[in-house]
């Protein structure tokens, strides 16, 4: 076979994987929507749209689950006075003493003073919470 025959039998060949393509195309869209009767660009707008709204639902679903989730562990003082807009003491210099231990975490039976109910909410939580000590200089 001459060189110009062998260049027109791989020009044959060539144009007929060419053309096979837009058909191997052609036959995967038809494969996305079965039977539908819809069109390929149809068909696609409506998975989009669906796979979006999937999204949409699992997102609203973990905003809600986090919102309820820390909705309960974010306010600190569930216990002290909760009917007034603001809880705040005033202890005359007098009365502390040589020292005195204020709570912090809300949760003493003494308050404003610390009875070390701290402790047991470190231990339950892993906090490292503390009272506030006032004491007279030495």
């Amino acid at each position: 076979m001459s060189c110009a025959g062998l260049y027109e039998a791989a020009l044959e060949h060539s144009h007929h994987e060419v053309a096979a393509v837009p058909a191997a195309l052609a036959e995967t869209t038809k494969m996305v929507c079965p039977n539908s009767g819809m069109s390929p660009a149809g068909c696609h707008s409506k998975l989009i749209v669906g796979g979006l709204a999937l999204v949409g639902i699992g997102a609203a679903i973990g905003y809600f689950a986090c919102k309820k989730a820390s909705c309960c562990s974010s306010r600190v003082n569930k216990k002290i006075r909760l009917g007034e807009g603001k809880v705040a003491d005033t202890v005359d210099v007098e009365d502390i003493g040589e020292k005195k231990a204020f709570c912090r975490c809300w949760k003493s039976e003494k308050w404003p003073y610390c009875d070390g109910t701290h402790g047991k909410h470190n231990k339950e939580t892993g906090d490292n919470l503390g009272p506030l000590i006032v004491k007279k200089k030495e």
